[in-house]
């Protein structure tokens, strides 16, 4: 059975013409009113898309859509109104976080057409949280900045074409305890190997080289960029500013959440790309196991 689709409105027979005209297309479930609504939500649940009418007796469409935001997060949720109800819809926008906004009368093609909007929508959010479940579950069990063994350099590091891990080491070597406003900078993919896992080995290598666009954009010319391990990026960066400074500059650069499209099988879904950062400054450290212990130690800040 595909996602199920739930219409709620007050008057039962617009209801039944919504059923009648969507059944061949979709799998779709109504509710006269919110309370019901919700009801419904509880004990047929999970919905992909709900879509709501804004003028209903006891609980309005802006209501109810904020009561299920609340109850199923991934869902996505739209409103049909009227044009008097303009103000109460940017309520609905605020509150519900509405997906689509929808003017009564609504014809056949622009409500289905909203709908196969939603549920692509929904796809990508359910299959997003998957691969963020799967991946905490991975990550419990490894440490973050481990350094890596000959056998775990793979096709991604390959895939970069950055220096990997022994160029990082004597780089670090010649520059540790040095220049007080240089920086080591740590990334790690935190989904990478659950999205090799899922969609294969291409599909990951695009998604770190992805990765890896998005830092080079952001760093300055004389930055040194490397692949630490497989799924870990490190950078040595000098800044003639606080450390404080340095770590907003990151935070900014990693807070966008960039997005990677991988498609499979026909399907196509957009990933984010999901990065943990942390930043120590090189001065404070005599040695390359002393500056990886700091790593270890430190409680890592998740962007």
């Amino acid at each position: 059975m595909g996602e199920k689709i739930l219409f709620v409105d007050d008057e039962p027979p617009v209801l039944e013409g919504i059923e009648r005209s969507l059944r061949r297309e979709f799998v779709v479930s109504t509710a006269v009113g919110g309370h019901r609504g919700l009801a419904t939500i509880q004990a047929s649940g999970p919905f992909a898309v709900v879509i709501s009418d804004m003028r209903m007796p006891e609980m309005n469409g802006a209501e109810f859509l904020a009561l299920v935001r609340q109850r199923a997060p991934d869902t996505v949720r739209m409103l049909l109104s009227g044009h008097a109800d303009f103000d109460a819809a940017i309520d609905a926008v605020n509150r519900g976080n509405i997906y689509k906004f929808l003017t009564k009368p609504c014809d056949k093609t622009t409500l289905v057409e909203a709908i196969r909007s939603g549920l692509a929508q929904y796809r990508a959010a359910t299959a997003q949280r998957e691969l963020a479940m799967k991946a905490q579950v991975i990550e419990q069990a490894r440490s973050d900045w481990d350094a890596p063994e000959a056998s775990e350099i793979s096709h991604l590091e390959m895939a970069t074409g950055l220096p990997g891990p022994a160029q990082a080491q004597a780089y670090l070597e010649e520059h540790i305890g040095g220049d007080r406003q240089s920086y080591v900078l740590m990334i790690k993919l935190t989904m990478l190997h659950t999205v090799e896992e899922r969609y294969g080995e291409k599909a990951a290598a695009d998604y770190l080289m992805c990765a890896v666009q998005v830092l080079a954009q952001g760093l300055h010319e004389d930055d040194q960029l490397f692949q630490w391990s497989s799924d870990v990026l490190m950078a040595v960066i000098r800044r003639h500013v606080s450390y404080a400074a340095v770590r907003m500059e990151v935070s900014r650069l990693l807070m966008n959440n960039p997005q990677h499209l991988v498609e499979q099988g026909g399907r196509k879904t957009m990933l984010t790309i999901a990065m943990n950062f942390d930043l120590l400054p090189l001065a404070q450290f005599s040695a390359i196991d002393e500056l990886m212990g700091a790593f270890k130690a430190k409680l890592i800040g998740v962007v």
